[in-house]
């Protein structure tokens, strides 16, 4: 085996990994808590097409983030450019996979178990904000890089709150993971980090 091949098999295996260990823990959680899951709000066509219109405006505003003149900008750029080599041993169909994955298994834990429990906890802010946070901690890299994926969290969750459907969050999840692992691995040009990819 190929040492590039290798790499793309432990990426691949090691990020499937973390999606199971999210699927368990969320299913544990749903089946100790009693939490009862909405799958879906109005229609599932309703729920897939604002989870496609949320997904698409949540990776322009990102395009338009890591081509800001400011250190926001700079560090995102940075932070693409550290991924890009990483993704680009993933092939097309592993980020598929993983993308699918992550919508569906991330959002079953925080969005479906998470947000809801700790709302019947406490209050929906509370659980909010509470899932918002684990799901930023979770995704550590820096406090630029959590700061916004709290308010990913926030805008996921909100639109879980609203809409009733948990289809519509796994959709603009799983979609934009596509767009911003496609972008990493083959075109990181769209990030305007490929001045600083290693080639």
């Amino acid at each position: 085996m190929s040492q590039g091949k290798g790499r793309r098999v432990n990426i691949f295996s090691t990020m499937m990994g973390v999606q199971a260990a999210c699927l368990l823990l969320a299913l544990v959680g749903i089946h100790l808590s009693g939490v009862t899951i909405h799958l879906m709000g109005a229609t599932t066509w309703h729920s897939i097409v604002w989870g496609i219109l949320g997904a698409t405006l949540s990776f322009v505003v990102v395009l338009g983030l890591t081509r800001a003149h400011n250190r926001l900008g700079r560090t995102l750029r940075w932070y693409c450019a550290q991924l890009a080599p990483i993704f680009s041993k993933v092939s097309l169909v592993q980020i598929v996979l993983l993308s699918i994955a992550a919508g569906v298994c991330e959002e079953l834990l925080f969005r479906g178990f998470l947000q809801t429990w700790l709302s019947q906890l406490s209050s929906p802010v509370l659980g909010l904000l509470g899932a918002s946070l684990v799901f930023a901690l979770l995704h550590w890299a820096s406090l630029i890089y959590v700061l916004l994926i709290f308010f990913f969290g926030l805008i996921l969750g909100l639109a879980y709150q609203v809409s009733g459907s948990l289809l519509g969050v796994i959709v603009w999840h799983a979609l934009y993971d596509f767009f911003a692992l496609t972008a990493l691995a083959y075109y990181p040009q769209l990030l305007h980090a490929d001045q600083w990819v290693a080639k």
